[in-house]
This record gives structure tokens, C-alpha cells and sequence, in this order.
């Protein structure tokens, strides 16, 4: 059983965490600038944590005394961003402080090289999701930069479809696939189920992987 920390706890992904994490023995501490909104009925070893990602000191105060750090940070909006990148940095600063060594992190396939000349992704996507895919890009490198124990996910497009545990593995790109003319998807709980077996396994540490059907 370890002390889970899950950032982004409001969101799907997050919401899959924390479920998945108790189901399976955890500790878990949710941070979310909203509590109340955290979609995970009460347990008695989920623990809410009130702050924002933004605020080095709270972040700081919710790092401490955990094993693992799972992020599912996202941000709100299509406009220019700091969450990704601004929120790594705390992450990052809090846990050298408390000696938190393991790092969980979702960013997004769409930072794959060889999913950006796909036609759908060059006119559709990227335009619309450039300020985001730039944060993330400076957060991986922050988080490939640090001296933690990291494990980078890029999921594809996310959908609520159910767990299955049945997912494709690939470290840096797209595992083989016809992605010309669509989009390739992964269901919110199946992300979830992923990072958490990251919390005994040593394979993809500091490497950036991508999850996928």
C-alpha cells in the first residue's frame, strides 16, 4: 500500500486514479482547488486537499509525506497556459524538498512525431490545441530535465469507455498503426490502470511512453 498524491483530481482521469487507487489498498491524498468537486464518493483513506496547482507553498504543503506524485493536471480554455509547465515546477521543487522520488505525469500523444503529419492532426487538432501541446512540451522537458523517478503517458484522445486492460505500450512514439485519417483513443480508466501499475514496475522509468488501443 503506498501514500498517493493525485493532482488534476477533478477531471476524469483523475476521478479514474483515485477510484482505481483505493480499489486497490492505497492512501490517496486528492489536491483540487475544489474539493467539493471532486467526483469520488467519500472513503476513509481519500483525504482532500484544497489549493492550487499554481501556488508553490500549497503544493509544497500537499507533496509532503507521500510515496507518489500522479498527475492528471489539464487545463480549462484553448487559450495560452501555464498549468502544465507552471504546476510541473512546483511538483518538482516540492517533491526534491520532501524526498518524494516517484512522478506519474499525463501529457498527450499529440506530442508525437509521428502523429503530426496526419492530415486530421495538422488542420483539426494542433491548431486548436497549440497553447496547450506548447506547455506540455516545456513540463516534459522540466520533468525529463529533473532527478526524479518520472514516467511520462501520452494517451491519445481520451474517452469514458470502461477498463480493459488491454493497451498498447510504446516509448517516444505511436506504436505501428494507420493514423492518416483517424484518431487513435484510450478510455479514461485504462490511463489510469497504466499509471498505477507504474508504481511497481521500473520499466518505463524516465522514459515517455505512449498508452494506446
Amino acid at each position: 500500500m503506498s501514500r498517493l498524491l493525485v493532482l488534476g483530481a477533478t477531471g476524469g482521469t483523475g476521478a479514474a486514479l483515485i477510484r482505481q487507487a483505493l480499489e486497490a489498498g492505497h492512501e490517496v491524498s486528492a489536491f483540487a482547488r475544489d474539493p467539493s468537486a471532486i467526483p469520488v464518493p467519500h472513503h476513509e483513506r481519500l483525504r482532500a486537499l484544497r489549493g492550487d496547482i499554481m501556488d508553490g507553498e500549497q503544493v509544497s504543503r500537499a507533496v509532503a509525506g507521500h510515496d507518489a506524485v500522479l498527475s492528471a493536471l489539464g487545463a480549462r480554455g484553448l487559450g495560452p497556459t501555464r498549468v502544465y509547465s507552471g504546476g510541473a515546477g512546483n511538483i518538482l521543487r516540492a517533491m526534491k524538498e520532501h524526498g518524494v522520488r516517484r512522478l506519474i505525469a499525463v501529457t498527450a500523444a499529440g506530442l508525437c512525431a509521428n502523429l503530426r503529419g496526419a492530415l486530421w492532426f495538422r488542420l483539426l487538432v494542433k491548431p486548436l490545441l497549440r497553447n496547450a501541446y506548447s506547455d506540455m512540451e516545456r513540463m516534459e522537458e522540466a520533468v525529463r530535465n529533473s532527478d526524479v523517478d518520472w514516467t511520462l503517458v501520452r494517451p491519445p484522445r481520451l474517452t469514458d469507455g470502461r477498463l480493459t486492460g488491454q493497451y498498447r505500450v510504446s516509448v517516444d512514439l505511436m506504436p505501428p498503426g494507420n493514423y492518416l485519417f483517424a484518431s487513435p483513443v484510450l478510455s479514461r480508466d485504462d490511463v489510469a490502470h497504466f499509471m498505477l501499475a507504474q508504481l511497481e514496475n521500473d520499466e518505463y522509468l524516465r522514459k515517455t511512453v505512449v498508452v494506446t488501443y
